[in-house]
């Protein structure tokens, strides 16, 4: 009996991260996209928590909470395709039980990064408290979207 290999198909692994690839012109929409998100989380949370100086903050934090958001979301969707290319673990992006460990890598690495580098010179709780809205809330949630709904 001879053994074939699965044909992996990339289109299986969820948009984000194939469609960057795919089409590098995606990224003009992804990467403002995802920096609006980040300034308005930002801005929301300092008003909500009642913080002073607020364009220096802006200014001070932006350009790191939009780097360490994105190098999480890459790591989440690293972990996709290392499940679908060397293990040949499901169709990513239709099973929950594949793509909510993503998203939840995600969501602690920013946290970490946020907590450990970001806000580190904040006070504790203060520092908690951004750290646990940016991973919240910039959280890549499009992972949990079936890729089946894109083709």
């Amino acid at each position: 009996m001879k053994h074939k290999k699965a044909d992996i198909k990339l289109y299986n692994v969820l948009f984000p991260f194939w469609m960057l690839l795919l089409f590098p012109q995606a990224w003009l929409i992804v990467l403002p996209g995802n920096f609006i998100v980040d300034s308005l989380v930002l801005l929301i949370s300092m008003f909500v928590l009642k913080i002073s100086y607020k364009k220096q903050w802006y200014k001070r934090y932006i350009l790191k909470i939009f780097g360490f958001g994105m190098l999480s979301d890459v790591v989440g969707a690293v972990y996709m395709l290392i499940l679908i290319t060397v293990f040949e673990v499901g169709r990513m992006g239709d099973e929950f039980y594949l793509t909510f460990p993503a998203l939840f890598i995600s969501a602690a690495l920013i946290f970490v990064f946020n907590y450990f580098i970001t806000f580190k010179k904040t006070n504790k709780l203060l520092r908690l408290k951004m750290s646990l809205i940016f991973a919240i809330f910039t959280a890549p949630y499009t992972f949990l979207i079936p890729s089946s709904w894109l083709y």
